[in-house]
């Protein structure tokens, strides 16, 4: 069996890929091969290597979603052509400019496609709207999103299906740098990871940590690891993270280290894994970090509720509360919440490995394979 991936992305980077690199590794001893429909200018900086197909047409990453429309068109047309020279049995789609050119070859070209929702968006209508068609099955991350966009979960229609955690990291070293709760004077080492954009609110740590007693803030170091994407709002975003860090005097408290290709070395130098999304659909860093032993200190937000067991593998506060960020950054730093261990925090995320996401995609896969006659 083929899957054709429509991403459309200009940069290697963000949970996407992450996923689809899962399914890729999962797919040969199911018999399933899969390839990734990218931007022409995209350059791979992440292993394992893709079987990519590319496209000069894909406006994915556009903030007006009129160009998003007329470059999806155009991005449709290249695909019939792509079709016409190649087999695929399933196109599963993951981005805006994806989900536009699925629904065009669903119908102009009675393709049966499937669609994952990877974000939380606005115009909740027109998903209402495309999960309705008929030669549509759309996959959301969690219950929450469910609930957002409006749709009941049924089969062949919407499926609620997990962003998978690489199992590798469930075989990785557990983390030695468990948070000593008991020591008053201890410094404790927060860990961000994750591209720097807007809506991964990376400014509220920073102010949470700016709001802080003296005494407390001594002791914290916030190391945020990823990089900076090429559009002009996250630039933009970078630099006012740049300038937040200086006008609040934490230069040697937050530290912005860039890109990493040592993820589970960075993730283990820390205590604990800071997720600070408004909207977080399932966090894969999140999950990476608790399955090396971390606790999280993450927003309410999406995933999050699900994946951390608040006051036991991790600390919840309220969305876009700084001052709630503040409080929980201080009762761990009074010793007042003692994590579970790292084996027990791994533990609690087995069941969230790639392997089990990428077989329930499978199930999927095959059931959207089957001809129109033979499908339930």
């Amino acid at each position: 069996m083929r899957i054709l991936h429509l991403v459309g992305q200009r940069e290697d980077a963000g949970g996407i890929l992450s996923v689809i690199r899962c399914l890729h590794q999962a797919g040969p001893p199911a018999g399933i091969e899969h390839a990734t429909w990218v931007h022409r200018d995209y350059e791979e900086t992440r292993a394992p290597s893709l079987d990519y197909r590319r496209t000069g047409f894909i406006a994915s990453d556009s903030p007006s979603h009129l160009a998003i429309f007329f470059s999806s068109l155009l991005a449709f047309f290249s695909l019939r052509k792509l079709l016409r020279n190649e087999s695929f049995d399933v196109i599963h789609a993951h981005t805006r400019g994806g989900l536009i050119v699925s629904l065009l070859a669903g119908l102009f070209l009675g393709r049966r496609v499937l669609f994952t929702n990877h974000s939380y968006a606005r115009r909740t209508w027109f998903y209402r709207w495309a999960a309705r068609r008929d030669w549509m099955t759309t996959v959301v991350l969690n219950p929450n999103m469910a609930a957002h966009y409006g749709l009941a979960v049924e089969p062949h229609r919407c499926s609620i299906i997990f962003s998978g955690c690489a199992d590798r990291f469930l075989e990785e070293p557990l983390t030695a740098n468990a948070w000593p709760s008991a020591d008053p004077l201890a410094k404790l080492k927060l860990v961000g990871m994750g591209t720097l954009v807007r809506w991964k609110c990376w400014h509220h740590p920073i102010a949470a940590l700016a709001r802080l007693p003296a005494e407390l803030k001594a002791r914290v170091e916030f190391h945020l690891w990823g990089p900076e994407q090429a559009d002009a709002d996250s630039q933009a975003f970078a630099a006012e993270l740049s300038d937040a860090i200086e006008q609040h005097g934490l230069q040697e408290t937050v530290l912005l280290r860039g890109v990493t290709n040592h993820v589970t070395d960075a993730l283990r130098d820390g205590h604990f894994v800071v997720v600070a999304s408004e909207n977080e659909p399932c966090s894969v860093s999140l999950m990476e970090a608790l399955a090396l032993g971390l606790p999280a200190l993450a927003a309410r937000s999406g995933g999050n509720v699900d994946i951390v067991r608040d006051g036991t593998t991790g600390l919840l506060y309220e969305t876009a509360s700084i001052d709630g960020l503040r409080d929980r950054i201080a009762a761990i730093l009074n010793g007042e919440f003692t994590p579970a261990s790292p084996a027990e925090i791994r533990e609690s995320v087995r069941g969230w490995a790639a392997s089990e996401m990428a077989a329930k995609y499978n199930q999927l896969y095959e059931q959207l394979a089957k001809p129109a006659d033979d499908a339930p």
